[in-house]
Parts: C-alpha cells; sequence; structure tokens
C-alpha cells in the first residue's frame, strides 16, 4: 500500500481523486503505525503544506485590498465582511467536498476498506460538526479581523513586502506547521485531564466545559477538525498566529498562512482514512483513547513527555503506574459520543 508522496500537499485534493480512481479491491493494506516523529520525508511533506498554506494566504492578500495595510485602521463592516465571506466559503468548500468524497460520494464503497476505524458516524454528526466548525470559522475571522487592526494602527510591527526579507519570509512560511504544533500541544493538554493529585486538576474542569465537544466526534471528519468550543477555536486560531506577529516583524501572509494551516491541517487530518484520504493515525488513536498524542509527530513533545501512543495497549505504560483511569471510557462521563454504525 502506497503512502501519501511528499509533494501531495500541492495538489490536494487532485491527487488525492485520481489515486482514489485507480484503487484495486485486491491491494494489500499496511498494518497501520503511528510513530513518535517524522522521518525526513515526513517532514519535507510537512515543509510542503506549510508552503501550501503561505501560499493560500499571500493569495488571499493580494487579490484584495488587504485592511492590515491601511484600511483597518478604522472599524467598518465594509473591510470585515468579505474576510468573514472567504473564510465562510472556504470552510464549506474544502469540508464540505472531502467528507462527501470520503463518506457519501459514488466511490465510498471503494474508499471504505482505507477507513481506518471501520465504523461510520451517523449524519447528525456530520450536520452538527457542519454547523460547529462554521461557527469555529467565524472565530478565525474574528482573530484574523482583530490582528488586521493591530497592523494597520502600529501595535503590531509589519513587513510590508516580501521583498523586503526574502530569506526570512521563506524559513518562517516553510516551517509554519513545525511552530505552531507547540502552540497547539499545551492548549490541547491544558484542555484535558492532567491526571494530577498534587494541584486541582482544571484540566478536567476545562474537558468538560471547554473541550468535551470536540471529543463528541469519536470517529473525525474533515469537518469535526475544527467543532470545537468557540473558546476553544479562538485560542486554537490566535495563538501560534499572535504569538509569532508579536514576537517577530513578520508579512501578514504567514500569521496568516498560519490561521489557515490550523484550519485545512485540522479538516484534512480528521478525514479518518490512511492514503489516498489525507488521515492522520497518530491523531485518530487521540480521539479512540482520548489521553495520548496531545500533538504532533512533526515535534515529538509526546514521546519527549511520555505521553505517545502507537496503540491502544500503550494506554497502560503512560498511566498504569500513576493508578489514574485513562482512555476513553475514564472520559466518556463528561463526553457524550455518537452512536456510531
Amino acid at each position: 500500500m502506497a503512502k501519501q508522496p511528499w509533494y501531495m500537499p500541492f495538489f490536494w485534493p487532485l491527487g488525492h481523486v485520481t489515486n482514489a480512481l485507480k484503487l484495486s479491491v485486491s491491494e494489500t493494506l499496511e498494518p497501520l503505525e503511528a510513530t513518535p516523529d517524522l522521518d525526513f520525508i515526513g517532514h519535507l511533506t510537512s515543509v510542503v503544506a506549510s508552503l501550501r498554506s503561505f501560499m493560500l494566504a499571500y493569495l488571499a492578500i493580494t487579490a484584495t485590498d488587504y485592511p492590515a495595510f491601511g484600511t483597518a485602521s478604522h472599524w467598518s463592516f465594509s473591510w470585515m465582511w468579505p474576510i468573514v465571506l472567504r473564510n465562510l466559503l472556504a470552510t464549506w468548500v474544502i469540508c464540505g467536498f472531502w467528507d462527501w468524497f470520503l463518506y457519501l460520494s459514488p466511490l465510498k464503497e471503494v474508499l471504505r476498506p482505507f477507513k481506518m476505524n471501520p465504523k461510520y458516524p451517523p449524519l447528525g454528526q456530520l450536520r452538527h460538526d457542519a454547523v460547529a466548525t462554521t461557527v469555529a470559522t467565524l472565530c478565525g475571522s474574528a482573530v484574523e479581523i482583530f490582528m488586521c487592526r493591530c497592523w494597520a494602527t502600529g501595535q503590531l510591527a509589519i513587513q510590508p513586502t516580501l521583498q523586503e526579507a526574502p530569506l526570512w519570509t521563506l524559513f518562517w512560511a516553510a516551517t509554519i506547521v513545525h511552530w505552531r504544533i507547540p502552540h497547539f500541544y499545551l492548549m490541547h493538554r491544558a484542555l484535558h485531564p492532567w491526571r494530577t493529585t498534587q494541584i486541582p486538576d482544571f484540566g478536567k474542569i476545562l474537558y468538560r466545559h471547554v473541550h468535551a465537544q470536540h471529543h463528541k466526534s469519536y470517529l473525525p471528519t474533515a469537518f469535526s477538525g475544527t467543532n470545537m468550543h468557540p473558546v476553544e477555536a479562538t485560542l486554537y486560531y490566535l495563538m501560534p498566529s499572535l504569538f509569532m506577529a508579536s514576537v517577530l516583524r513578520l508579512h501578514p501572509a504567514i500569521p496568516l498562512g498560519c490561521i489557515i494551516d490550523c484550519a485545512v491541517g485540522a479538516w484534512l487530518g480528521h478525514d479518518g482514512f490512511r492514503w489516498p484520504g489525507a488521515g492522520d493515525y497518530f491523531h485518530q488513536l487521540h480521539h479512540e483513547n482520548f489521553d495520548c498524542n496531545y500533538g504532533a509527530q512533526h515535534v515529538p513533545i509526546d514521546k519527549w513527555f511520555g505521553t505517545y501512543c502507537g496503540s491502544k495497549a500503550d494506554l497502560k505504560k503512560v498511566w498504569g503506574q500513576q493508578g489514574a483511569p485513562a482512555g476513553r471510557d475514564a472520559n466518556l462521563q463528561d463526553t457524550k459520543v455518537w452512536d456510531c454504525k
């Protein structure tokens, strides 16, 4: 069974669809494996995905009179609504097409053997997640509007053109995935039970009231990627983009590229399918087992902190000696997952 070629993020969804059309029912599938980190090809694929997000951001900026360069110095609905409309259309086109293709299209039976978990979510989950992701996109749009306002008013330093520092720009553009993952890990880990008795378990409270919404989608799809409580969605888009824009003098295409990558990376990474899907088995294990794989393999923080699991059996290695209940059963009291078929 072939793996996704390193250059394929540039050609989504064309490359995935054309490969799906060539699938054979007799094709041998390799056992699923979640490694704690990436090999060279994996990192190269991530660089390509980062550059894709950067180029989409740069296209969005150059195709319009982007408000970060002056218009946003005054509050006006006239410069805000195009941002909201663009983001909503992108959300529905990308998530809507990808969920339709994998779960509802004429190729759904051909693709069935490639689903990482053979169970399928109900249509009720798809509808719920579509609404929740739409709300999350509004939160992401609010983050972009806020940053445009900060750039236009001088509260954030801005690099006006790419030509001013091309190598500097290229480095940060090519590593978007790599520098946003530590932010994701910190936020995500904080929203899960800390499973400690030394201090109050605030993570359990945050999980129950905020992050449990995301885990209701036990078998995630593209629309599940940003099925988040508005608080979580806002933090998800805000933390890495605002932090980098505050610390470094960047062209807006890089923080905007980060917002785009947070969205597209989550949508495709939750699709539930191995190649020719874009599914991520590392994160699939997190949805199935809850208390592991909080980050991603690009920066292997789970490996360093001992929360990496390559299978459900590894949960005992992570939590067994602490005597704290972990896994799906330990979280279901705070998470009412969808009934799956």
